[in-house]
């Protein structure tokens, strides 16, 4: 059975993939503190998508469930939880506004002038996100840019209704399977190549390759594959 830091890791792939797909451009990202051998936090994924992103060839769009727009460029702030994890932002980013900060500046986004202000809203925002489960926390910037925060679990299957919004495990693979495992040959974009070329997603594309037709599966069927592969 795979460790449980490596089935964390798998499921920061797995999210990543995810985005990638969507469009973004994906990064880790550690907020450095001045303790030595410390860091304040770190983030599983920050994610930059420009509003005109687009790969026609691959004849499937982004997901619907993150109510992207060619009004907006979006950054997002991800973060993965495990199942039987709360389903909350780290609190270094929600109690320290100097953390989210050092987020903001390092985008490369916003002016000096404009990282505090913007810095304190977000914060409130992770730290209240909506119960109801509607939308992720959202905050409007200059020039178009919307910051928001994602959840993600793949390990849970349903959301209930109570829970912050947070995208599900077959959400996450059901949108990569359907990118991946085409039912039928698309004309412009071959979907058999070297899975070398996906790097360090390339045991997730195998996993998918390997169920093909037969549907995305669950976070226990990827780890079972992994562990055998």
């Amino acid at each position: 059975m795979l460790v449980s830091r490596l089935r964390s890791k798998l499921q920061e792939d797995l999210v990543g993939l995810y985005m990638r797909l969507n469009g973004f451009f994906v990064s880790g990202f550690i907020v450095h503190s001045p303790v030595h051998g410390q860091n304040k936090t770190e983030l599983d994924a920050l994610a930059l998508r420009l509003p005109f992103s687009s790969q026609p060839e691959r004849e499937i769009g982004p997901d619907p469930l993150l109510e992207l727009s060619t009004n907006h460029t979006d950054l997002v702030l991800c973060e993965v939880k495990s199942k039987g994890k709360k389903l909350r932002f780290n609190p270094a980013l929600t109690d320290d506004p100097n953390a989210i900060g050092t987020v903001l500046r390092w985008s490369g986004l916003f002016e000096d002038s404009e990282v505090m202000s913007l810095s304190n809203t977000l914060r409130t925002a992770l730290a209240m996100p909506d119960q109801t489960g509607t939308m992720a926390p959202t905050v409007a910037g200059p020039r178009g840019i919307r910051i928001r925060g994602f959840l993600f679990s793949p390990e849970r299957t349903t959301r209930r209704g109570n829970q912050p919004w947070f995208l599900t495990g077959p959400e996450i693979m059901g949108y990569i399977w359907r990118c991946l495992c085409p039912q039928k040959p698309r004309q412009s974009c071959a979907t058999t190549y070297d899975f070398q070329l996906w790097g360090a997603h390339e045991p997730i594309v195998r996993y998918f390759k390997s169920v093909g037709s037969t549907g995305p599966g669950d976070a226990d069927a990827l780890y079972a594959f992994v562990e055998r592969d």
